[in-house]
């Protein structure tokens, strides 16, 4: 879905703004992905996504132990 977003996106901006307004578009990437906020926000997102994906590990886990017979016996 973000890439279609993205290629409308840019067509429009492309064929409204031709040439020159490709070139202000990706020297205005350049300078809010370079940008210290952006990267701090990246990192700070890495680290949340890491923390639910433990929770989710350890709640998987969790279930995963109840549902184990609990005598040394497996069913076949």
């Amino acid at each position: 879905m973000g890439t279609m977003i993205g290629f409308a996106l840019g067509y429009v901006l492309g064929t409204r703004a031709g040439e020159q307004g490709w070139n202000d578009l990706r020297e205005s990437w350049r300078t809010i992905s370079s940008s210290e906020e952006v990267r701090d926000l990246l990192v700070g997102s890495v680290s949340i996504a890491r923390d639910f994906i433990r929770q989710g590990a350890g709640i998987m886990a969790d279930r995963l132990s109840q549902d184990e017979p609990k005598s040394g016996l497996r069913a076949a």
